[in-house]
């Protein structure tokens, strides 16, 4: 019986097989390590016990998935599809540059979005304004860590390491990248939230296609997600918030397509940074988004350029 399983799976293509693999592991992943989260918020929240128990399940869970216990039969491949390595020094030098103006260009385009097109505002069905601070702290940084660790291992190592070898690195996290669009649907997402998935999932691909690791897609993950959480929850910072509720600037003063590029087009005069009227916060986060991508396209050719060295 064994061996007739894995034949129908080998007969599988590869894109089915990945795609597959992928969402079964994020979907264990993120059902196993949600659980002390919702057990502190429900059994004596006043005492933050759910992020360092979450830390122990997530260290378990990666751990084993990349390549740790038994069956031995497994453990080869385990630690290949998790990509189980930490980048060398040199690699990690030149990675921490990308991470960095990965972040912002990221946060910077989940907050220009809702501007340029209608981009549903975030909407959170956990509801942490009447825990104590240290409960929703650590209520916070579990999410983040829980998305870091199974979305990585699901997404850009369970999925894409397969599509890679099979169709190589581009259609890899392309195809990755819409699949990581789909299984955020049932979070409120639409069609026009797909650039920013679209492009987060790709950077994160390129990330751990390069260092060949996930460590450091799983730090910059991670990072993002602390940084749009507060206003995601408790529409905080008040500027972040406006941003992400926002209409496009369009809304109103243009019907057809031409129209509104010629209105997006005055409203990035830089001169709006600094006049106070209602472009401001879209000519400010737009010049961010436009300066920091620019660099961290930059900052990924030098990645490339290290690790073909390294390889050499």
């Amino acid at each position: 019986m064994r061996s007739q399983i894995k034949a129908a799976w080998d007969w599988l293509p590869a894109i089915v097989r990945a795609i597959v693999l992928g969402f079964v592991l994020l979907t264990i992943g993120s059902t196993v390590t949600f659980l002390p989260l919702l057990g502190n918020l429900k059994f004596h929240p006043e005492i933050p016990w759910a992020f360092p128990t979450t830390l122990v399940i997530l260290a378990v869970y990666g751990a084993y998935f990349s390549g740790w216990g038994p069956p031995a039969s497994t453990r080869d491949a385990r630690k290949k599809l998790g990509r189980a390595s930490l980048p060398v020094w040199r690699i990690w030098r030149a990675a921490i540059p990308a991470i960095l103006l990965g972040i912002i260009a990221l946060v910077a385009l989940r907050l220009l979005l809702p501007s340029l097109m209608p981009v549903r505002a975030p909407s959170v069905s956990i509801s942490l304004s009447s825990y104590p601070l240290a409960t929703v702290i650590g209520a916070l940084l579990s999410i983040a860590a829980i998305a870091a660790v199974t979305e990585e291992i699901a997404f850009r190592g369970y999925m894409q390491k397969p599509l890679e070898d099979a169709y190589g690195i581009i259609p890899a996290v392309l195809i990755v990248g819409i699949m990581f669009w789909i299984a955020h649907l049932d979070h409120g997402i639409t069609i026009t939230h797909l650039p920013f998935q679209m492009s987060s999932s790709i950077a994160l691909g390129l990330l751990a296609y390069l260092t060949r690791s996930l460590v450091p897609a799983m730090i910059a993950h991670g990072v993002a997600d602390i940084l749009l959480q507060p206003a995601y929850l408790f529409r905080d910072p008040e500027f972040v918030w406006k941003a992400l509720s926002a209409h496009p600037v369009w809304e109103g003063v243009a019907s057809t397509f031409p129209e509104r590029l010629l209105t997006i087009g005055r409203a990035l005069s830089p001169k709006h940074m600094f006049a106070g009227d209602p472009f401001q916060i879209f000519a400010i986060i737009a010049w961010i988004l436009l300066i920091s991508a620019a660099l961290t396209v930059f900052a990924f050719l030098n990645l490339i350029r290290v690790t073909r060295s390294s390889a050499l």
